[in-house]
């Protein structure tokens, strides 16, 4: 699934409803975001909490203790997170964004709208999510706060997105954004997930042209060991026949200090129960088929 289809899904999400993670500090390699009870800041009172007081509405303020704005810094950058959760019977939803926030304006507000898209406009956008979160209050009124239970009805709906830096490095941010959908009746939850890669001094997003030499010999003899590892994952055997490999060159990558990194989302080289397969190009390999005046051909031989 290419990363137009997973924008497929937000929208599908966001019209269904009408109306976290917390990376490490200081990786310059791969920052997770897996615990939820820690928010880790660099700098003395960089946390900051969502407040209300006595003037707000009364949904608002049940909304606000749901939901929560930190700052951290990674490698430098600094990162602001949003938090939110709720949860009622027959729906829930949890959004859990870290996203940069650079001196340039401008180069700051291209990334957040190459990784918001159109379900969020990022100014003030700590408010449009309190106020959202709100509206559920009010409209699942009956059993909000409770454990949602996918099998109590058809119109059941949950969703998660979450947005998280994976590594800050070579003048590069990389990000992971992933959707989790589960409908009611389904036999399985949906989900799919995709990797951006954006230059921190204009906010451009990388792309394989910006890295991989263009020639049709160079893209194929990348394509088709792609195809190779994939079939060693499934554990398959290759047969080494000429065989159209295009579907491997999805644009959805990231990089390491070693390795070029491909993710594919379910059905979309392999079969469901394959899940979504990761598959790494060393740089020794990658060398002859990279872009010599390219951004990881530099970062990964020229320092």
């Amino acid at each position: 699934m290419k990363k137009w289809l997973l924008y497929g899904l937000f929208a599908m999400a966001f019209a269904c409803v009408g109306c976290a993670d917390n990376p490490k500090t200081e990786n310059s390699e791969t920052v997770s975001v897996e615990n939820e009870d820690k928010v880790i800041a660099e700098e003395n009172d960089s946390s900051v909490v969502v407040k209300t007081d006595s003037i707000v509405e009364e949904e608002v303020a049940r909304a606000g203790k749901l939901g929560e704005v930190s700052d951290t810094v990674i490698s430098g950058v600094k990162f602001r997170i949003y938090r939110y959760h709720f949860t009622s019977k027959d729906f829930e939803k949890t959004i859990n964004f870290t996203l940069p926030m650079l001196d340039n304006a401008s180069v700051q507000d291209e990334i957040w709208k190459n990784l918001l898209k159109d379900s969020y406009e990022s100014k003030d956008l700590d408010k449009k999510l309190e106020d959202e979160f709100a509206s559920y209050w009010e409209e699942y009124s009956e059993t909000a706060g409770q454990e949602a239970n996918p099998y109590s009805s058809e119109d059941f709906y949950s969703m998660s997105w979450n947005i998280e830096p994976k590594f800050v490095e070579a003048g590069c941010v990389a990000f992971s954004s992933g959707v989790w959908e589960m409908f009611g009746g389904a036999m399985h939850p949906e989900w799919g997930s995709a990797n951006y890669l954006f230059s921190l001094s204009t906010g451009d997003l990388i792309t394989e042209d910006d890295i991989l030499d263009k020639s049709e010999e160079s893209r194929y003899a990348v394509a088709r060991k792609l195809y190779s590892l994939l079939k060693k994952y499934l554990d398959e055997e290759d047969d080494g026949d000429d065989v159209d490999v295009s579907m491997m060159l999805n644009g959805n990558f990231s990089f390491t200090k070693d390795e070029l990194v491909y993710s594919y989302e379910p059905y979309e080289v392999a079969y469901y129960a394959a899940g979504e397969p990761v598959l790494s190009l060393s740089k020794d390999w990658l060398k002859p088929y990279l872009k010599v005046d390219g951004l990881l051909y530099k970062y990964w031989f020229e320092k």
